[in-house]
Parts: C-alpha cells; structure tokens; sequence
C-alpha cells in the first residue's frame, strides 16, 4: 500500500522542479515600482558675505514610485548644512555676522524624474523638486535670532541611474540645484544614491 503512494509522489517531482522559472537563459528585467532610496554626498549655499559656503555633509532619505518605464516621482527628506556663509550682512565696522552664518536646512521636496535610456540599463535622468525647506537656525530676517525660518524652495537636477544586476538594486548619482524663496538662497547638493525597488 505504502508503495504506490511513495511511487506517485516520485512521479510528481519532476513536474515540481520544472514549475520554477531556468536562472540560466532568462533576460533580467530592470524592476520598476515602488521604491525606497538612501543618498549621502555633499551640500553646499552660495551668495551671501562669503560668496559660497564650506561643503558640508548632505543626507537624502526617500520613497517613491517608478509611473513608467520612464516617469518616476518621489517624496524627499534632506538634511544638509550652511557653514561660515553669512547671508545677513556684518555689523557695522566688525566681521561679526548679525544673524547666524552656520544653520542646518532641512527639505521635504516632491520630486519627479524623466528616465533618458543612454545604454543597456543605464538611464541619465532630468529631475524637478519643490517642496519646503526649515532653516535653523534663520540666517536671514528681522525676528528672533535664535528662531528657525521655514520657506518654500524650487529646484533642478541631473542625475544617471545604472540598474545593476543584483535584482532589486539601482545605483548613481545626483546633483541638485535648488533655490530657497524669500531668504532667497541658493543652495547645491551632489551625492551617490542607493536604491531598492520592491
């Protein structure tokens, strides 16, 4: 009795194994979708008593959607700082700053990026990003010193995207221009990006 049964379940093994796509032989086709990115680069401001800022550290932490093969938008928080740049003016007769001429800016921007094929899975990738923007603390403005100033920003960028062929994972990098509207601060970011479509 224990015979046919074992003979039938050894009959069906083949058919299992097979149910499976091959690994070898199957093009691997770039992910699109839902996605989650993590960026680390560099963040600097210009204008101002000292004309550009020190560079300084930019993280970027992000999600979003790949619409198309080709449309993709996103929602993005970054993080970066302004540093030895004064944007106030000095006192009179001194080099002191009136407001403060190191502050954080901290963005959440919406972000749309239009993919441009230049080879076999590599894109180059023209971007919008709008969104608001907290300065802390303010560099500019007649209130409180030691108060946070939030405004909206606008901004443009170009990137390139290589999806790798670790499924999954895309790498590149990035460089966005963006502007801070009413302390009217012009602000630049470029960094590596990492990111896992699902």
């Amino acid at each position: 009795m224990k015979k046919p049964l074992l003979a039938a379940v050894l009959a069906m093994l083949p058919t299992t194994a097979l149910a499976g796509t091959p690994p070898e032989g199957v093009p691997l086709e770039v992910r699109r979708g839902f996605f989650t990115e993590a960026d680390i680069g560099t963040f600097f401001t210009l204008g101002g008593e000292n004309i550009y800022s020190n560079a300084q550290t930019y993280l970027q932490l992000g999600v979003g959607y790949d619409l198309t093969d080709k449309i993709s938008m996103g929602v993005h928080f970054g993080l970066g700082a302004s540093a030895a740049n004064c944007f106030a003016g000095y006192m009179p007769g001194t080099n002191v700053c009136s407001m403060s001429d190191n502050f954080t800016v901290a963005f959440a921007d919406v972000t749309a990026a239009y993919m441009v094929p230049l080879a076999d899975r590599l894109y180059l990738m023209p971007k919008v990003a709008a969104g608001l923007s907290r300065l802390d603390p303010a560099p500019v403005g007649s209130g409180d010193p030691g108060a946070a100033l939030t405004a909206p920003n606008a901004g443009l960028g170009i990137g390139i995207e290589y999806a790798t062929p670790m499924d999954h994972f895309s790498v590149g990098a990035d460089f966005l221009a963006r502007y801070l509207i009413g302390p009217n601060i012009p602000t630049f970011a470029f960094f590596p990006r990492v990111k896992y479509t699902f």
